[in-house]
């Protein structure tokens, strides 16, 4: 080869290492221990997670404690509507969660992201209903400026051992070579779709691995899964950060980063809110120079415990991401709630006795007359709607938002 051609392709490569990075300078990006914006000016993430949309929990449902899959969820609706009326039921409810009204109000209160948790099965092909989804919802987060960070929740394998998952109760995307391949392929699809982008923020690559400890031995095979979303991503795209998360908060487990466009992150449910809590997180930034986030923060506790925390981020120059937005109203509220249909009470203590395997007859003898179900399904539909929405001022307390009626 001629030292001419050698020089070209010295060039070249130089040309591709720089391409990347300046690419990714359009789109919020990692700068050091900051997330900046396209501009290069550092960006302080106050978020609000959207819940309950492709994700089913039963406690928003109020039909069942928080371990409750979404795929009981589904059968339970089933068993109460059929399965082709539960099924457009689900549709609608898709359809009705989440609208422009919705955006406009976060934007109007403050809020400057969105992290909205996503389910495999509904982007297996490249014209999903998920994409459907979240192409609508980016085209009103565009008009906002709200930023989205897609989190990877459910169909993931097992990876909580959880109900968050939706899976068979075993963390087997850390063993199973199959489903290592069938969720990396679908992160894979989204990079693809998303990949020009800029109102997306972020992929959140897996919600909280290994929540039972009795699973902790398996931390160790948690970054490996992470390097192959990230290598399977970055065959598509370069632009937008990754969010990483340990198994229960714990960044031990974590080694040198490995990509340069990433975000260490961490969950609060029961956690005292002052330094020592911090400590092992703040250390890792600054061992390895990389942002930590703080993506998701129960807001159905106490307004004092969700002030002090968002208190404490925020006094360290961390992000953060409050959970929920929007749900059914209940016991502890949250920042936004809608009202349960009448009668809702006779639909949760039939799910209570499918759940807890009453026989036939007893199951029956609870279960609502049909006319009064469909009617409490269709009022659901209705009130989940923005316009029926109630503002709880005293959870919205926070540095930057302001509640409006």
């Amino acid at each position: 080869m001629t030292p001419r051609r050698l020089t070209f392709l010295a060039i070249v490569g130089s040309m591709l290492l720089l391409a990347a990075p300046a690419a990714r300078a359009q789109y919020v990006h990692t700068h050091g221990t900051e997330i900046v914006d396209a501009s290069g000016k550092p960006l302080l993430i106050r978020g609000i997670n959207i819940a309950n949309w492709m994700v089913l929990e039963g406690y928003l449902f109020q039909i069942g404690p928080v371990n409750t899959y979404q795929k009981e969820v589904e059968a339970t609706f089933e068993d109460l509507l059929g399965p082709t009326h539960a099924q457009e039921f689900l549709r609608q409810w898709r359809a009705n969660l989440i609208s422009k009204d919705d955006i406009d109000r976060i934007q109007k209160d403050g809020f400057n992201s969105v992290r909205v948790p996503i389910h495999t099965k509904y982007f297996k092909t490249d014209d999903d209903e998920g994409f459907k989804l979240v192409d609508q919802l980016v085209k009103w987060c565009r008009q906002d400026h709200i930023y989205i960070v897609l989190m990877m929740e459910s169909g993931i394998g097992g990876a909580t051992a959880e109900a968050s998952d939706d899976g068979p109760g075993y963390p087997w995307l850390l063993k199973d070579a199959g489903v290592q391949a069938q969720v990396n392929e679908v992160w894979q699809r989204i990079a693809r779709h998303y990949r020009n982008e800029p109102i997306i923020m972020a992929y959140d690559l897996m919600n909280e691995p290994l929540l039972w400890t009795g699973y902790l031995d398996m931390e160790n095979l948690i970054e490996p899964e992470y390097r192959r979303m990230t290598e399977a991503i970055r065959k598509v795209d370069t632009k937008h950060m990754l969010i990483l998360q340990p198994a229960r908060g714990r960044f031990s487990e974590f080694g040198k980063p490995f990509d340069s466009n990433t975000v260490y992150s961490y969950h609060s449910y029961n956690a005292t809110p002052n330094d020592e809590f911090l400590k092992q997180y703040t250390d890792f930034r600054t061992k390895y120079q990389v942002p930590i986030l703080f993506p998701e923060i129960y807001a159905e506790r106490t307004p004092d415990w969700l002030i002090a925390h968002i208190n404490l981020a925020e006094k360290n120059n961390i992000g953060w991401m409050i959970w929920p937005y929007k749900k059914m109203g209940g016991k502890s509220p949250g920042p936004y709630t809608f009202p349960a249909p009448a009668n809702w009470d006779k639909l949760v203590t039939f799910a209570k006795n499918r759940r807890e395997d009453g026989n036939m007859k007893e199951r029956n003898d609870v279960r609502p007359p049909q006319a009064e179900t469909d009617a409490m399904f269709a009022e659901l539909l209705e009130n989940e709607k923005n316009a029926h929405v109630t503002v709880h001022p005293e959870y919205l307390a926070l540095p930057g938002i302001s509640a409006h009626p």
